[in-house]
């Protein structure tokens, strides 16, 4: 017999593949006839069968200047509906989800029910339909195992990153917020958005008619990339030192708000940034109706802005310290004595007539200091912060040279601090710079500053060595301790800059000594300081001059006097009438206190060595 069995098996195993292969042909020509011409009846069903789905990656992480996280991203589950999938008609799927979700009913239908509308239209158009609708933020996990529960068709969740911030409230406006699409809106998420912001990953793969998939093409997959983390210069443990006495310094003093700013001189590094806003139960709305015509004075205004402080949001509170600008009063006193020193008009040693308290101008102003006294030196005239020794001397430079002294000091510009926002300040122009406006900027008026601002300028006498009169560039994110590296330009030569420091020392001694006999503080002070005090009237809300009777006090301070590591500033806005009418108002008494607690607190924080102070300060 002629082949025999293994014949017929090749012989059928030929036929196999023939039809095989010719089942093959005709299954690829069909696909390629369906993909080329697929007829009007399947034209509508026709995909290409590719999908994409979004790898999300972390946001970059928020840090303090050691490291320990303030913001930082966390991953939730976040619901969604693919409305052609919804149960109909919606009402019961509808007040079950809003239920899980602890949402109102009218606003999760309506959602729905406008995208199944939506759709309908786009089905007339011959448009596909749309098949996702956001109806949430991320859960938590009890509202996240009822929404599982649920078990309603079109219902899903997808994963989403959530920005966690573990700083307390008083930070949040300088942390920021970060919006739905992972974009930062304000604040530090706003200035280093480029930084922190991830590069999201995606992968592509094919799926079937059914929507499952089946594989993925080699390259089709892109890993996701997170941010990167930013460490700011901020550090927690002197941030909570600064607001606790902040906040002990507002109510002590029954103000309306306060703000302070700690700043290392060195780097030009923002240690602590806050403002607190109260509202006073006995102040009403500014009315000048209310305002007595003989006297001047009327009920408490409300002066301080707390409209702007939302209790739930506190990451969209203003910024005050950057944002928000006062006049100075007398803290702006040693850039005016160190600008007339530097020129050699006025020696510290020399002697100004200061009239016994009374003076009037040469254009008749008339001008009073708080202490009366007959001769000053020009080291006293800054020490006892003498308005008319400082009027005096201030009319011996030009109207030029005193206003280009201010301007070199970093006031009617932003600090270039990075934060959304800054406010440039106030200085009089040229041609509107008078002898009244030389007069009232000596003495911290008719002229507008940040705190940033004036912590930035008290740095030229907190800088040690040949750095002193210079000032560093302010910054948010942390540097290397590299005093070098912060220099900016020079504003007063060393030795000017040093002399009205040992003046400002005085000042600070002065503060102590009347604190301590008046029972302010619980220790005696622990480290030499030297600083300046300042009080100034608020301006009337209607541009008609100043509110009798309500100030805005600060005091700013460096320390330790010898070799500064801080330089801390306190505003305490609008203190109670209680201590206007005991004279207990001024800078010295609200501020002072608080300024002289932070820097005892923070310099035992950092290791500083106590010095020993002299008896009584």
């Amino acid at each position: 017999m002629t082949g025999g069995p293994h014949a017929r098996i090749r012989g059928v195993g030929l036929a196999v593949a023939l039809g095989m292969t010719a089942l093959a042909v005709v299954v690829i020509a069909r696909v390629v006839q369906l993909q080329a011409a697929p007829g009007d009846r399947l034209r509508p069903f026709l995909t290409d069968g590719q999908s994409s789905r979004a790898e999300p990656a972390p946001r970059g992480d928020i840090l303090d200047r050691l490291g320990r996280p303030i913001a930082t991203t966390a991953f939730g589950w976040r619901p969604f509906v693919d409305p052609t999938r919804f149960p109909s008609p919606p009402d019961a799927a509808i007040a079950r989800l809003a239920e899980a979700l602890g949402a109102p009913a009218e606003r999760i239908g309506e959602r729905i029910i406008e995208r199944v509308v939506r759709n309908a239209r786009r089905a007339e158009l011959g448009e596909g339909p749309i098949r996702y609708v956001s109806i949430g933020g991320p859960l938590d996990d009890s509202r996240l195992e009822a929404v599982r529960r649920l078990s309603i068709p079109g219902v899903h969740l997808e994963r989403v990153p959530v920005r966690r911030v573990a700083a307390t409230p008083d930070l949040a406006p300088v942390v920021g917020l970060v919006g739905a699409e992972g974009r930062g809106l304000t604040g530090a998420e706003l200035a280093f958005d480029d930084r922190l912001a991830p590069a999201p990953g995606s992968l592509r793969y094919t799926r079937d008619a059914r929507g499952r998939p089946l594989w993925v093409e080699v390259g089709s997959y892109r890993p996701p990339a997170p941010g990167g983390d930013v460490r700011l210069s901020v550090d927690l443990t002197i941030q909570a030192i600064a607001v606790e006495e902040l906040t002990r310094g507002i109510g002590e003093a029954d103000a309306a708000g306060g703000r302070v700013v700690v700043v290392d001189p060195a780097t030009g590094d923002v240690l602590a940034l806050a403002d607190l806003v109260r509202r006073p139960p006995d102040a009403v709305a500014f009315d000048a109706a209310l305002i007595d015509h003989d006297t001047g004075r009327g009920p408490r205004f409300l002066l301080i802005d707390g409209g702007h402080q939302p209790a739930d949001r506190p990451a969209l509170r203003r910024i005050r310290c950057v944002e928000d600008v006062y006049e100075p009063g007398s803290t702006f006193k040693p850039f005016v004595w160190s600008a007339v020193t530097e020129r050699g008009l006025m020696r510290p040693g020399d002697t100004v007539d200061t009239h016994r308290g009374r003076w009037r101008t040469p254009y008749g102003r008339p001008l009073e200091d708080v202490t009366p006294r007959d001769r000053q030196t020009w080291r006293e005239v800054l020490l006892h912060s003498s308005n008319i020794g400082m009027a005096q001397g201030a009319a011996r430079l030009s109207h030029g040279q005193l206003r280009r002294a201010v301007i070199k000091l970093g006031f009617g510009r932003p600090t270039g601090l990075g934060l959304p926002g800054e406010a440039s300040g106030i200085v009089t122009g040229a041609a509107d710079w008078s002898d009244y406006t030389q007069t009232s900027v000596a003495m911290g008026y008719e002229v507008a500053v940040t705190p940033v601002q004036m912590a930035r300028a008290f740095c030229a006498f907190a800088r040690s060595g040949d750095l002193a009169g210079t000032l560093p560039g302010l910054r948010l994110t942390a540097s290397v301790a590299d005093p070098d590296a912060g220099v900016v330009h020079r504003v007063f030569p060393a030795p000017v800059a040093l002399a009205a420091r040992d003046a400002m020392r005085g000042v600070a001694e002065a503060m102590d000594r009347r604190m301590t006999g008046a029972g302010r503080f619980e220790r005696p002070p622990a480290y030499p300081m030297f600083g300046k005090s300042g009080t100034a009237n608020i301006p009337r809300p209607d541009g008609k001059g100043y509110v009798e009777g309500q100030y805005i006090t600060s005091f700013i301070a460096g320390a330790p006097a010898s070799r500064p590591r801080l330089v801390v500033l306190v505003v305490i806005d609008d203190p109670g009438p209680a201590l206007a009418a005991k004279r207990q108002h001024y800078g010295s008494w609200t501020a002072g206190p608080v300024v002289r607690r932070i820097v005892d607190r923070v310099l035992l924080y950092l290791g500083e060595a106590p010095t020993a102070l002299p008896a009584g300060g």
